[in-house]
């Protein structure tokens, strides 16, 4: 007997999604919405609007507000990334995650995760076997740490390309597209621990 077809979960609508985000955002670099309000020559009363999803706010009102916060103005549309992770539980493994799409074929798992005072954080171990084929570069919100621990590849951030090899770390802005881009080993296994701002925090 085959399982029912999950029923997908319905999807706040694009402004619930960029207002909690410009909420996080906020909250997060420690701006009252009058601080925020005097950076970005935007109304405490349309900041307020925006954060509740109760106005659809222009491009020129959320780049104001992205510059009042010192984010890219790309990282209040972070919610709005559909996400395509599938989660597999297996007894005394962990879980496991695989990435899904064509060119997302390695699996990685995850060994840590944790939400406090706004911000959460989730660490994965991951492993890449040659060939490496071609893979998009990943872009999304937060900051991300890589430490590799077996292994020697060419990791992509921004404009730049780094040769780590084991014990090599790496530290920057996950605005910035990145992504291995050469294994130079047949295999690689790293630990990567991405933070980011909750969305819906007060």
């Amino acid at each position: 007997m085959e399982d029912s077809p999950a029923i997908a979960a319905e999807k706040p609508p694009l402004d619930h999604l960029i207002g909690s985000t410009v909420k996080a955002n906020r909250v997060l670099s420690g701006l009252t919405l009058t601080e925020l309000s005097a950076r970005s020559g935007v109304s405490t009363a349309m900041i307020s609007k925006i954060e509740r999803g109760q106005v659809s706010a222009s491009l020129g009102t959320l780049d104001a507000l992205a510059s009042g916060i010192g984010v890219p103005l790309i990282s209040l549309f972070a919610g709005t990334v559909e996400r395509s992770d599938v989660s597999f539980v297996v007894a005394g493994e962990g879980v496991t995650v695989q990435r899904l799409g064509t060119g997302f074929g390695h699996s990685y798992k995850l060994i840590g995760r944790a939400e406090a005072n706004h911000v959460s954080f989730e660490s994965f171990s991951v492993t890449l076997e040659a060939p490496l084929g071609t893979r998009p570069l990943y872009q999304h919100q937060g900051v991300e740490f890589i430490h590799v621990t077996d292994g020697e590849m060419v990791y992509g951030c921004g404009d730049e390309a780094y040769h780590m090899r084991p014990g090599d770390s790496l530290s920057f802005d996950s605005n910035a597209a990145h992504g291995p881009v050469e294994l130079k080993t047949g295999k690689v296994s790293f630990i990567t621990v991405v933070s980011k701002a909750v969305s819906g925090s007060n």
